[in-house]
């Protein structure tokens, strides 16, 4: 194949991610954003490893000179601005945007209860978003994302403009869950869908479209095996249906299903163990180191 065929492909492989499924909906991140929360506000032992990765996170942005007193960064897809949060503690100036105002309220919230006085958050559609009109052309330092679908399609070309240095990435390469792997076969009677237990092809992907496009992406990968506690009630069992099946699929009668589940599989205080090894890919590339190939 030709350059430019190759460049054609993962263009269009690119574009087509996440088009008008449910986790660009801002419906779906409106319901998340309360479990969310709670989740991460959690303070028993087991919960500890999610905020291992935001504190690991900083530290490799930390030793590239990406978040020091002199830097400006935006978290792309936000959420709960944990990450935001991190980045603050060193960083000049942190802005978080999601596509939920519920993301972003808790975002600012628990920045302004760590006393993080150097951060904003605005809930906007960063696929519909002016960013010449916001004044974000060329304003941050490091343009930052993990695991949105905010970065898919044309976003991407958005995230580079507004980086007048770094973009980084993040994504799922491998994703072994027991507890979701029981509820597909148990309750469903199906074996684990690759796309429910790998992003690789999106890394494969945003790897080969920054080279062909002249950039010179880094990788690397963060792996983190994890066991946390969540709660056998509807708001878990609603999250988990909404990860793990179709969307006609997400019934109240199929959502109810997975309650029943985790109630019987939970410990006398109400919890179930959710045990998981995650590997995440991670991209970082300088928009200004550049040269054409294609």
């Amino acid at each position: 194949m030709s350059g430019q065929f190759d460049l054609e492909y993962f263009e269009q492989r690119w574009n087509e991610r996440f088009e008008e499924g449910k986790s660009s909906c801002l419906a779906t991140w409106e319901e998340r954003a309360d479990d969310w929360d709670r989740k991460y506000r959690k303070e028993n032992d087991k919960n500890q490893p999610r905020d291992a990765r935001m504190r690991d996170t900083g530290a490799f942005l930390r030793s590239k000179g990406l978040l020091g007193p002199d830097c400006d960064v935006i978290d792309v897809g936000c959420g709960p601005g944990r990450f935001v949060a991190e980045f603050a503690k060193t960083a000049r100036f942190v802005q978080g945007t999601d596509i939920s105002p519920k993301m972003a309220d808790y975002g600012a919230a628990y920045c302004k209860e760590k006393g993080l006085n150097n951060t904003a958050f605005k809930a906007l559609d960063f696929k519909t978003a002016d960013i010449k009109a916001l004044g974000w052309e060329n304003r941050f330092d490091l343009v930052f994302t993990s695991i949105t679908p905010a970065a898919s399609g044309k976003g991407l070309d958005k995230l580079i403009a507004m980086s007048r240095g770094w973009c980084f990435n993040a994504c799922f390469v491998y994703n072994m869950n027991e507890l979701n792997n029981r509820i597909l076969r148990e309750l469903f009677d199906r074996e684990p869908k690759k796309d429910k237990t790998s992003h690789s092809q999106w890394l494969y992907e945003l790897f080969n479209l920054l080279w062909l496009r002249g950039y010179y992406p880094e990788v690397s990968y963060y792996k983190q095996k994890k066991e946390v506690l969540i709660a056998a009630d509807r708001a878990s069992a609603y999250r988990l249906a909404d990860y793990l099946l179709n969307e006609e699929e997400l019934t109240d009668s199929n959502i109810e299903r997975i309650q029943k589940f985790l109630e019987a599989n939970a410990d006398k205080d109400g919890f179930v163990n959710e045990a998981s090894d995650c590997w995440f890919g991670w991209t970082l590339w300088d928009v200004r180191d550049r040269h054409k190939r294609v």
